[in-house]
């Protein structure tokens, strides 16, 4: 019985010469058995090790093992049955279920239970507990000495979730940190460990149990042979303080000396390794022994000498085998990594093993480097086990229970549907298609969902309404059964896993998962396939020991979803490298890394090196210093955790033989600025020489992808950058470059390419349209607007998703029907407007609207508390709306003998079938919201007036322009109507109107009379359009104007027309405008059916045909594309559009530039 120490710095040799001792030793006496113990996640690498510097290349008498792997070998060995263990996911779903259950004697915690990562804080905290031997009752005897009254209920509640935890699992199970405790009671028993010589590496301290196991190891081998990281220049009897670098090493020896004392343990002479420089870096630069050298050629020698450890010693030479690097964020970080890299291998002939990543965050940067090592074809391995709650087979479970918490709401179904494992990847369309019917009819609820679908939608009537329904039963089946499942009020823990694994094999999922990993492999995604072929046993494990667990537990579907998900948290994939030339990428602590010559550490920055610990802790910092002083050892604290990591940075600063490239970020992914972490300082206290290098400004040439990107990027603003020389000389050396050249050539087509304004031509234009164009006015002005929008619309049939909402349009359609009904019910039933009382004008606008909103649909009206004020907002404003169009016929002549008038080619009306060739038309369909009518001994006045809920105003600009056409094409088919009805008169238009359906709030001035507001109302609610300049005309529609009219716009003073104040124009103008426009449609439609189809929106002032158009990303429209533009189209007045529209002078002069 003996123990011995090997002492060293980094990278001296110890793990070397522990191991070769080792072997020589075994070889020596083959009988004796030997144990080398490493951390768990050391053990194959230290297989690999052992084996290879073994001269036979195999080992018969040495065992490698991790402190657990060596409990499970005594166990056997002792024949006790290995007992049932309760892992971190099992325990997470024990705490779920023991604190829901101790939920009424808890005071602090009994609101945190449901919060998302508490189980996980305390199963944390239970750990701890464990691990460090304090035990519920310690808990409660501390309660009465604390002072803080949030500490005492702190202790009292883990107190009562600890023995609940306890007397759950009691004779059932143990958890994982008490599978020591049983080793330490068994040890004395074990034949192996007696006259065993025991070897333990790669350690940084132990813990309360660990010790007490090296105790027993003291007493009962042969010899313990320990290796501890610590600068041999160290007093090594000299008891320090946390703040030192080596104070966790000084704490092992103490420790360890003091084992040897009380068991009576030989204590052997330590070994101790002091040679400089040290063995990993005797190869810094060519393979040279450079102990004669300075401290710039020695510089990671020297580093390992004198990080944090304040001599005063500082390197002032130079020295490339130490870079620090400032990039300007995360992506710029690893960008530089790989230019390094391929240099290293190119100029330095390394490989790929030789090489390794580190960051302090290595959750923050994964995604990063996983993103660009795989663009640029970098072999990787991310020593970081991945957890498994984003695979689409753990998804669909967690989709599943959320439909049946949430009764198939629409995001928990199609979370589910979209998984990739629910339907066949050519089903993929049909589940796009059941979205879209879904959205659309505002489908939710079981109720819906199982029910047969036999409604429509707006532009859904090409839906196979059949084979949807089809598709939904097939989708409905496994989850009703496992709807019905959890409904049944005895349903159990076990019986609701049933009925999850059941819907797992009802959908195929293993076979889906089998068939993912066959794809994945050849895809060459090896990480990938590695990961799916594991899932799937190890959610099958996760059903078996929740079943074994909580099996005859009663639990809500709530509950039992939380229990679910604490155990898929737990879940991890361990993964191994798909090839032994990769680059190690990992943390600070947790990687090991061996024969490493370049050594890359993104991220130093504050916050991140020394890694802040996370504040997921129950105990604060000063609650766990008031424990430790009352006996209690728990896990080290904030602070003292920030001094130890000094150690860990220490060890891994001095793992590369050759060099080490530090890099931080100026600021992170979002912008946010970053400041370099303290190693920086320190750093440039130990090398004052070392400058903070820009990745732009070294001279490491461009990875091929960065070249690439850089090419693509200078070639699009060539001409505008001084780079432009450096730019033409990287693309000279694609075009001498073979295997470069092409793409070279493609980077330079993309980046000069520009937009060609090109037709579809005639014959794909009749294939999509025919030969006669069919449709409304509004399709002519979106042509007018923009060409290919009209393409995309009326030609490829693009349509935005319907969804189940009251749209802007949809309360303009409440608003017109509602209208519209109260003026036919007022013609129908005789009713005078000018005798009408309020109150029958109430009661018949509620009439109105109910029926309307019944017609519409109640449920959609219904459906939400803005749907519903919606609704009751239309019956308001309907109210002022009929009453405002009253007052204003109450002031004329006119009397309204149309609503909602339908006019089509049907017709014969020369004004909507536009003749444009002997086989080609346009042949349109409109209807007009009100049209009323005037008639004298030899007239016939004709006024038009379009309805709108948004603020439209005429605009003889717009018009001109072939934007605003509807209400002259509407006049032009009334006067043609009216013509053929009453050919014995003079058919004479009055005005064409939009009237602005509105409830105007106006400013009450002084003891304004109810007359009075209701006459400023009705002033802020008249038409505007174009008005017949005829006085007659002016007459019949207001005849109590006296300067502005309340009903249409025009003002007048003594009889004559204010012009500058009024929109209007005379008869024949009127007669010119309609010509105009037939002239305007015609040569759009000879473009249509041309092909025309050119990305060519309107621009006047602030508003562009851009603004609300549904097709943006489609359409590539880009200012900063060479041939992309606006038709800029200025405001015109209207003394420059009459003259063009009455052929006095020729169209075109006033498009704009």
């Amino acid at each position: 019985m003996s123990l011995q120490l090997i002492l060293g710095g980094s990278g001296s040799g110890k793990t070397f010469r522990l191991y070769t001792d080792l072997i020589r030793q075994s070889i020596e006496e083959p009988d004796t058995r030997y144990f080398a113990i490493v951390p768990e996640q050391f053990t194959m690498q230290t297989q690999k090790e052992i084996v290879s510097l073994h001269p036979n290349h195999g080992v018969m008498n040495i065992d490698i093992v991790s402190f657990k792997r060596l409990a499970y070998r005594v166990f056997e060995e002792l024949a006790i049955s290995s007992p049932q263990v309760l892992d971190d996911m099992g325990k997470s779903m024990v705490l779920r279920k023991v604190a829901a259950n101790k939920k009424k004697d808890l005071v602090l915690y009994k609101e945190h239970l449901s919060k998302s990562g508490f189980i996980s804080q305390l199963k944390s905290m239970l750990s701890e507990l464990y691990q460090y031997g304090v035990t519920p009752e310690m808990l409660n005897e501390e309660i009465p000495d604390t002072i803080s009254p949030m500490l005492r209920q702190k202790l009292s509640d883990i107190s009562v979730i600890y023995q609940g935890f306890k007397d759950y699992i009691k004779d059932k199970y143990i958890t994982t940190e008490e599978i020591l405790d049983v080793l330490c009671r068994v040890l004395p028993r074990s034949e192996l460990i007696k006259n065993s010589v025991i070897t333990l590496d790669g350690y940084t301290g132990f813990t309360p149990v660990q010790y007490r196991i090296l105790e027993l190891f003291l007493r009962y081998s042969k010899r313990v042979i320990v290796t501890v990281t610590i600068d041999p220049a160290e007093n090594m009897s000299r008891r320090s303080g946390v703040q030192e670098l080596f104070y966790m090493s000084r704490q092992m020896i103490w420790k360890l000396n003091e084992l040897a004392k009380e068991t009576e343990a030989g204590k052997e002479k330590d070994i101790l390794l002091k040679n400089h420089p040290a063995v990993r870096f005797l190869g810094e630069a060519n393979g040279e022994n450079r102990e004669e050298k300075g401290c710039g050629e020695n510089s990671l020698d020297f580093l390992e000498q004198n990080l944090y450890r304040y001599k005063g010693r500082s390197c002032q030479e130079g020295s490339d085998s130490i870079r620090l690097i400032k990039a300007l964020n995360p992506n710029e970080e690893i960008a530089f990594v790989i230019r390094s890299m391929e240099e290293e291998i190119r100029d330095q002939g390394l490989r790929y093993r030789d090489m390794a990543v580190i960051t302090g965050d290595i959750g923050g940067y994964s995604n990063e480097i996983i993103h660009q090592f795989q663009l640029n074809g970098i072999p990787f391995f991310l020593d970081n086990k991945k957890s498994i709650l984003k695979n689409p087979m753990v998804e669909l479970i967690r989709a599943a229970m959320e439909i049946i918490q949430k009764d198939f709401s629409y995001e928990s179904v199609f979370r589910y549907l979209r998984t990739g494992l629910i339907a066949a990847k050519e089903d993929e369309e049909k589940i796009d298609r059941l979205e879209n019917y879904v959205i659309a009819m505002g489908i939710r609820g079981f109720k819906r969902w199982d029910a047969q679908w036999e409604g429509w939608y707006r532009g859904g009537k090409e839906l196979n309404l059949e084979e949807l329904n089809g598709f939904r039963e097939e989708l409905m089946a496994p989850l009703s059964r496992l709807r019905e499942a959890f409904k049944d009020p005895d349903s159990t823990v076990a019986s609701m896993t049933g009925a999850v694994a059941a819907l797992l094999m009802e959908t195929g999922i293993e076979e889906k998962m089998l068939a993912y990993e066959e794809q994945f492999r050849d895809m060459g995604e090896f990480t990938l396939a590695m990961e799916y072929s594991q899932v799937y046993g190890l959610v099958i494990d996760l059903f078996d020991r929740l079943a074994g667990l909580l099996g005859e537990e009663h639990v809500s579907r709530r509950e039992y979803g939380e229990i679910l998900d604490a155990g898929f948290s737990e879940i991890q994939v361990g993964l191994i490298p798909a090839t032994l030339d990769r680059v190690v990428v990992g943390d600070i602590t947790r990687t090991r890394l061996d024969h490493i010559k370049v050594l890359f550490f993104v991220g130093v920055n504050d916050g991140i090196v020394p890694v802040k610990k996370e504040k997921s802790s129950l105990f604060t910092d000063r609650e766990r210093e008031f424990l430790g002083s009352h006996d209690m050892e728990l896990a080290p604290t904030a602070r003292e955790e920030g001094l130890r990591q000094r150690f860990y940075l220490y060890l891994a600063l001095t793992k590369p033989e050759k060099r080490l490239v530090l890099s931080y970020a100026a600021m992170d992914g979002s912008g946010k600025s970053l400041r370099p972490s303290t190693l920086v300082g320190e750093l440039k206290r130990l090398f004052p020489g070392l400058l903070e290098v820009s990745p732009l400004r070294t001279a490491v040439p461009l990875s091929m992808r960065e070249a690439k990107d850089r090419l693509a990027t200078g070639l699009r603003e060539f001409g505008n950058t001084v780079e432009d020389r450096k730019l033409l000389e990287l693309f000279k050396a694609f075009l001498l470059s073979e295997d470069h050249r092409e793409e070279g050539k493609r980077l330079a087509e993309a980046a000069f390419y520009a937009y060609d304004q090109r037709g579809i031509g005639k014959a794909a234009a009749k294939a999509l349209y025919g030969s006669v164009i069919s449709g409304s006015v509004t399709r002519m002005e979106q042509y007018a607007s923009c060409a290919y929008a009209h393409f995309l619309n009326y030609g490829l049939e693009l349509m935005e998703r319907q969804e189940y909402e009251l749209a802007a349009m949809d309360i303009g359609n409440l608003f017109h029907d509602s209208i519209d009904l109260w003026f036919q019910r007022m013609k129908e039933e005789g009713r005078d407007f000018k005798t009408l009382t309020e109150e029958e004008r109430k009661i018949l606008v509620h009439e109105c609207v109910t029926k309307v909103t019944e017609e519409y649909g109640n449920t959609i009206l219904k459906s939400s508390a803005r749907n519903a004020y919606l609704a009751g907002k239309v019956e308001r404003i309907t109210d002022r709306t009929v009453w405002a169009l009253s007052e204003q016929l109450k002031k004329g002549d006119f009397v309204p003998v149309g609503f909602e008038v339908s006019f089509s080619a049907a017709d014969q009306l020369n004004a909507m079938r536009i003749p444009l060739s002997k086989e080609e038309a346009i042949h349109l369909r409109g209807r007009i919201d009100r049209m009323d009518l005037c008639e004298d001994e030899d007239k016939v006045y004709v006024k038009i007036i379009d309805y709108k809920s948004g603020s439209t105003a005429f605009d003889l600009t717009a018009l001109y322009y072939g934007l605003q056409l509807q209400l002259v094409v509407y006049m032009d088919a009334a006067l043609e109507m009216e013509e053929r009805k009453k050919p014995d008169k003079s058919v004479v238009p009055a005005g064409i109107f939009y009237y602005n359906i509105n409830d105007p709030v106006i400013d009450r001035e002084g003891d304004m009379t109810d007359e009075e507001i209701n006459g400023k109302i009705l002033k802020q609610l008249r038409m505007n359009g174009l008005v017949n300049s005829d006085l007659d005309a002016i007459t019949h529609l207001d005849h109590e104007i006296e300067t502005e009219s309340d009903v249409i716009p025009v003002a007048m003073k003594n009889g004559i027309i204010q012009e500058a104040r009024s929109s209007v124009a005379g008869g024949n103008r009127f007669s010119a405008l309609r010509q105009f426009v037939r002239e305007k449609l015609t040569s759009e439609g000879r473009e249509i059916l041309d092909g025309v189809i050119d990305v060519n929106p309107y621009k006047q002032g602030n508003r562009s045909a851009c603004d609300y158009c549904p097709y943006h990303a489609v359409c590539g429209f880009d200012l900063k594309t060479t041939g992309y533009g606006f038709r800029k189209f200025k405001a015109l007045k209207s003394e420059e559009i009459w003259p063009v529209i009455e052929g006095e002078e020729e169209e075109g002069e006033s498009n704009g530039d």
